[in-house]
């Protein structure tokens, strides 16, 4: 591998791994303040935790993994708060079963579901960056001068 090459990965590695642990760590600290200090019960210190880790998630995205080169303030937050919503129930479910059910401390079952959804936003949020952009639809050739077709959103040939 050229340098060029191993110096993307390793940046690509840097902002995968920090768009995870940074939001992780910054839900575990909410919960444990939450839980741990303020006395408020282990579901709804988790829901809160992860509410607020949904802001570094959604940042760190915005700003590392896919930098907006527009600098929009914020673009489109109508989907990322429903992908927050889903994951809520998603980590809110996690927490519920490794807690009540397997017996796992609560910070390890927060840490297990922050990770698990940090991994699965990583890819949905992917998905609804790359929404309008052109997607490439090949058919197949009968010809020697077909070629790659291009369709907007709504199908519309381009």
């Amino acid at each position: 591998m050229s340098a060029t090459l191993l110096e993307t990965i390793e940046r690509l590695a840097y902002r995968i791994v920090f768009s995870v642990v940074s939001p992780t760590i910054i839900i575990l600290i909410s919960l444990y303040i939450f839980n741990a200090k303020a006395d408020v019960r282990y579901l709804p210190a988790s829901g809160l935790a992860f509410g607020i880790g949904f802001f570094f998630i959604y940042l760190a995205f915005k700003y590392l993994i896919k930098p907006d080169p527009s600098k929009k303030a914020l673009p489109s937050m109508r989907n990322y708060i429903i992908v927050f919503i889903i994951n809520l129930a998603i980590n809110t479910e996690i927490v519920y079963l490794l807690v009540s059910h397997a017996g796992v401390p609560l910070l390890t079952a927060q840490t297990v579901a922050a990770v698990v959804i940090a991994y699965e936003s990583y890819y949905a949020y992917q998905s609804l960056a790359n929404r309008g952009t052109k997607k490439a639809v090949v058919r197949l050739p009968k010809s020697l001068e077909d070629e790659i077709v291009y369709y907007d959103e709504d199908g519309q040939q381009l």
